[in-house]
């Protein structure tokens, strides 16, 4: 009986034993099946996360900012060409002016007088050129007659010498005076400068150095009388009446606004886009406004001091709110190269000397790529070899992929599969 007892209880402790194993092995499938999603999620959530984008060819384009500021069609300062008195002011600050008005008049009355006395003096030498030519001809005709006379009494007396009827002395004296005669007479005749004898000359040349005088004294007369050399409004001034003024101080600005410019600054990289010609829209920001504008001009050579090129952007306006002195922006944006193959700057790896980019399958494979990088702007580097139209690339997350690796693509995100 005992015996029986012993075998029932061991067949029980079997069984429960058997029933245990099971239990722990179905609940070690169960932790094995749910553990082994886990295990896989966990393992694809550690590749990495990454755009891609397909590349087709496209205009490259740079976006370059100007800046400078506007500068009128033209901005005058006036000055005395002679220091003097100012005697009248004609405008006043604000005025606008036109070519030829009178702006400022200097006190004349010395330098009138000085005309009047070099007038007085050109009229004096005139006489004496006058006086001189006829004195001139009247001791010219004298001298000849003289050695005419001379010339004949000495013919006359060689005869008598001949004959014997004087002395050889009284030859040699007629002689004498013949050629003195003569000698007088050339001296007058051949005293010529030009076309006529000096000493006319120099009465007439001192006359006209008179008259050149006085030319110039009218001149500084004409001078003293400042005008406006062209259209535009008062925009300075800083003289009264009887202040004294210095030569080439300046007393009034003439500004024409007629028409407006802004001048600035292109870098070297941004100059080879631009040309004579290209449209511009300019912001104007204390006026709150844009206006469209033209290159008008392009500088032909860098600017040794600041490094670049200066441009003249001409804006096309008429509303008179613009003037000179302020802030003018403009956003350009011009094709670098027309169907260019270009990709982001941040899809671009360099390594020791070289250029990669990494091509994606679609498969969740990424390949590292060699290419040429032409071109490059703000945001973007053309590549002009190593990849074709219809190629897609990674754009993000690049420090983290390796050749022939896996990945994840963001297709949330915008990235394309």
């Amino acid at each position: 009986m005992t015996n029986r007892f012993k075998y029932i209880g061991h067949n029980r402790a079997v069984k429960y034993a058997v029933w245990i194993m099971i239990l722990c092995l179905l609940m070690g499938s169960v932790w094995w099946m749910t553990h082994r999603g886990k295990a896989a999620s966990s393992s694809q959530s550690s590749l990495p996360l990454i755009q891609v984008q397909e590349i087709e060819p496209a205009d490259m384009k740079r976006t370059i900012i100007l800046s400078g500021e506007t500068v009128p069609e033209s901005q005058t300062d006036i000055a005395p060409k002679y220091s003097g008195r100012i005697a009248s002011v004609d405008v006043r600050l604000g005025d606008r002016v036109e070519t030829g008005q009178v702006l400022i008049r200097q006190d004349m009355r010395d330098l009138d007088i000085s005309i009047a006395a070099n007038q007085a003096g050109t009229e004096a030498a005139q006489a004496s050129a006058v006086e001189t030519r006829a004195s001139y001809g009247g001791d010219t005709s004298s001298a000849k007659v003289a050695y005419d006379n001379a010339l004949t009494e000495y013919g006359r007396y060689q005869m008598l010498y001949s004959e014997g009827a004087v002395s050889r002395q009284d030859l040699d004296n007629k002689y004498q005076t013949m050629a003195q005669a003569k000698a007088s007479w050339e001296a007058l005749e051949n005293q010529s400068y030009g076309s006529q004898p000096a000493i006319i000359a120099q009465k007439e040349a001192a006359a006209r150095q008179s008259a050149y005088n006085v030319s110039g004294l009218e001149q500084q007369r004409d001078d003293m009388t400042i005008r406006a050399p062209g259209n535009g409004m008062i925009g300075y001034r800083s003289a009264e009446p009887g202040e004294w003024a210095s030569a080439g101080q300046k007393l009034l600005t003439i500004v024409d606004n007629s028409h407006i410019y802004v001048d600035c600054s292109v870098a070297e990289q941004d100059v080879g886009i631009l040309y004579v010609g290209f449209p511009v829209s300019v912001s104007i920001d204390s006026l709150g406004k844009s206006y469209q504008g033209t290159i008008v001009y392009i500088s032909p050579a860098m600017d040794s001091t600041t490094k670049s090129y200066q441009t003249r952007i001409s804006l096309d306006t008429s509303d008179g709110l613009l003037r000179g002195g302020m802030f003018a922006r403009a956003e350009i944006s011009a094709v670098q190269r027309r169907n260019a193959l270009y990709v982001p700057k941040q899809a671009v790896l360099r390594d020791n000397g070289k250029t990669y980019v990494y091509l994606s399958d679609g498969s969740g494979k990424v390949t590292k790529k060699e290419v040429t990088a032409g071109l490059s702007n703000d945001t973007s580097i053309e590549i002009i070899q190593g990849i074709q139209a219809g190629d897609c690339i990674a754009v993000t997350n690049i420090s983290k992929l390796k050749d022939g690796g896996s990945v994840r693509i963001d297709t949330a995100s915008g990235g394309q599969s």
